[in-house]
Formats: structure tokens, C-alpha cells, sequence
């Protein structure tokens, strides 16, 4: 199937859509947010400490508790958050989730370089894929699985792990994929990895990647785990008077869209409004093209077929205006046209959202801990 671009928006329009809904609390760095098949939540948790990140099973009522604890994390370069479980995919009862830099990467002595972390990193399996063969369906499992450093080491030697949550449910636990901590850059000195957006393909055959801070997709051989970069994008030019020149991309999640991928875009310090994109990628040539434009700090990107025939689209700001202090809260926008309009606003720091077309629901993941829900007409 082949599904063309829409046009590059002109306007945001005022949404008559009712204000979205708090369901859940508690969540604190988290990161992404998947639909489990009976319409629950599993919701990746980053940390500052090392060896706290999580996977929380949370119920439609908002009652959460733990899945998996004892995943690597720690605190990331610019020591104001932390990084460990990221994106995640869940076919049957395999869940695959990536693994960030942790506390792998260090701020270099000069402007915009990065060193690797003097006093080494608190985990072995930092950027990687990880996949947990559950014995039952996910949402009738409840117990929790747990990870010791001692098992973390195991999975980096290529051990297969049987797990037990201590409440009759078991699983297998393996390293899937190992992406290099970091690759030679000569303006940065190293450019760190940081898979932070995956999708899997129709085909249930290979996973593909975004990583957010070497700017690239790779696709990932289920079968294998061999992997490799399939696209990888360029600098945009700065158009204000403040920073470099240039300005790094920042892919944040991928999205299947027929035989291609829709990837959003966060884009780097200043984070200029108005100055980021969703891109269209083919992946088998690697071609990117602009899909929409005019947009501010991308989060995410969700599109579901309309009975018009139309497709229609829910991209995900993570703030109106990234750069002031304060910064203003994010939003979401609704695309039935090439104009937008604003399906909710006063989003604080939204990094995820998911469709429940069973039930037209929408819920957004606030990285505060928080997933609100939103009823579409």
C-alpha cells in the first residue's frame, strides 16, 4: 500500500474537542506508552539511579504496578533526567524494548563534544534491544520479573535467562540487539546511541529503529538480531541568531505507514518554533522526504484511516516554544485537512501517545508520570 503526503500546514485552527482526561499517575521519567490487547498499558520508566529503570503494567482504571524492575539506567549527559527503557513493541507475548546510553556519556572539556563516562558505565547492555518471551498473555501476568547486575552481565554474554515474577508467571529473557555506546565524530568527538522510537514491520520480520541522538534508522532481523542503518539525517540550517549554524534533527518515534515510515523530528538546541518536520521514509532506498512541516519540538506522530477514504493525522509538540523561559506546554494537533487544529493543549512534556481504535480513544504519556485520556469525535 502506498500512502501519499499531505500538504505542509499553513494555520493551527481552535478544536472543539473535549479537554483531555488524567487516568494515571505515578510514572515518573516515563518514556513510552504501548496498548496491551485486552486495552491496558505498559509504560517504559527511565531513572537517574543506576539500575532502577522499569516497565509498569498499568490498568484502564490507572492501577499500576511493576512488570520489570532492575533495567538498566542512569543519570544522561546533561544530568537533568535519566535514561534507560525506551520504546517498545508487543508481538503476542514477545515484548522487545530498547535500552538508552544510560550514564555511558559525559559532556567533553570543549562546546558540544561528548567523552565517554570517566567512571565507566552502571550497566553492560546499555543501547540495546531486549526481548522477554512471556509464558502467558501480558495482561493475565502479575507478578514481577527483576534483573540483577549479575543477570544484566549474563544477557551482554549472550545467555538466555528463565524468569520468574513470583507469581506463577515465567519468562525468557535475551539481548536481541547490541548497538555500538558511541561512533567517532569529528566535531563531537563521539555521537552517543539512543534508540528512543521503534515499530515493527507488517511482516512481523525485522524492527526498525530511531535513534535520537545519532540520527538515524536502522532495521533490526528479528530473527537475528543483525542490524543495520537503512537511512540516516542530516542537519537543518538554524534560522535565528542563536546556536551553531546548523541543527541536529532528532528523530524521536517511527510509525508504519503502509510501505513506508512516518518518523517526527524534535530537533536540536535552540529549538526554533516552527522549525521542525515529520518526514516520510521509504526503507528500502532510504529516502526521506517532508511530509509536514511548520512544527515545534515532534514527539510523535499517529494517523488512522477515516471512512472518507482519508487518512488522519495526530502529531504530538512537546512544547509550543521549547526555547522560553518559561517554556509554554505542548499540544497535540489534528490533521482532517492540510490545516490543522488543536485536539488538546496545556500538554505538560508529552513524549507519547497511543490509538485504542476499538474504543476512539486517544492517550497521551506525559513525561511527569502522567497518561491522559481523549475522547475522539
Amino acid at each position: 500500500m502506498q500512502l501519499k503526503p499531505i500538504l505542509l500546514i499553513a494555520f493551527v485552527a481552535a478544536s472543539a474537542w473535549p479537554q483531555a482526561q488524567v487516568i494515571a499517575t505515578g510514572l515518573p521519567g516515563a518514556t513510552k506508552l504501548l496498548l496491551t490487547p485486552q486495552g491496558n498499558f505498559l509504560v517504559s520508566e527511565t531513572n537517574m539511579a543506576p539500575n532502577l529503570g522499569r516497565i509498569s503494567f498499568v490498568t484502564r482504571s490507572g492501577s499500576r504496578r511493576s512488570l520489570i524492575e532492575g533495567l538498566p539506567s542512569g543519570t544522561e549527559v546533561t544530568l537533568a533526567g535519566g535514561s534507560g527503557p525506551s520504546a517498545m513493541v508487543l508481538s503476542g507475548r514477545t515484548l522487545y524494548f530498547a535500552i538508552g546510553p544510560g550514564d555511558s556519556e559525559r559532556r567533553g572539556t570543549a562546546a558540544g563534544t561528548s567523552i565517554h563516562n570517566p567512571a565507566g558505565a552502571s550497566s553492560p547492555i546499555f543501547c540495546t534491544i531486549l526481548e522477554f518471551r512471556f509464558s502467558a498473555d501480558i495482561d493475565t501476568v502479575s507478578g514481577t520479573f527483576r534483573l540483577t547486575p549479575a543477570q544484566q552481565q549474563a544477557l551482554a554474554d549472550g545467555n538466555t535467562l528463565d524468569l520468574d515474577d513470583g507469581a506463577g508467571g515465567k519468562s525468557q529473557a535475551s539481548l536481541l540487539a547490541r548497538f555500538p555506546i558511541s561512533e567517532p565524530d569529528r566535531i563531537a568527538l563521539y555521537r552517543f546511541s539512543n534508540p528512543w522510537g521503534m515499530a515493527m514491520a507488517e511482516d512481523g520480520k525485522s524492527l526498525f529503529v530511531s535513534d535520537a541522538s545519532q540520527n538515524t534508522v536502522a532495521r533490526v532481523d528479528i530473527g537475528t538480531g543483525r542490524w543495520q542503518k537503512i537511512a540516516r539525517f542530516g542537519p537543518i540550517a538554524n534560522p535565528s541568531p542563536v546556536g551553531a549554524p546548523m541543527i541536529d534533527p532528532v528523530p524521536t518515534n517511527i510509525r508504519i505507514y503502509g510501505d513506508e515510515l512516518l518518523v517526527s523530528f524534535l530537533s536540536g538546541f535552540p529549538f526554533v518554533p516552527g522549525n521542525t518536520h515529520v518526514m516520510i521514509l521509504n526503507p528500502k532506498t532510504g529516502v526521506a522526504t517532508p511530509f509536514i512541516g511548520n512544527l515545534t519540538s515532534v514527539t510523535d506522530i499517529l494517523w488512522r484511516d477515516r471512512p472518507n477514504g482519508r487518512a488522519q493525522f495526530f502529531v504530538l509538540e512537546f512544547s509550543s516554544n521549547q526555547s522560553a523561559t518559561p517554556a509554554p506546554p505542548g499540544r497535540l494537533l489534528r490533521y482532517d485537512s492540510p490545516e490543522p487544529a488543536v485536539a488538546a493543549a496545556g500538554l505538560i512534556t508529552p513524549v507519547n501517545m497511543v490509538l485504542d481504535q476499538a474504543t476512539n480513544e486517544l492517550f497521551i504519556l506525559e513525561l511527569r508520570g502522567q497518561i491522559l485520556r481523549l475522547q475522539l469525535n
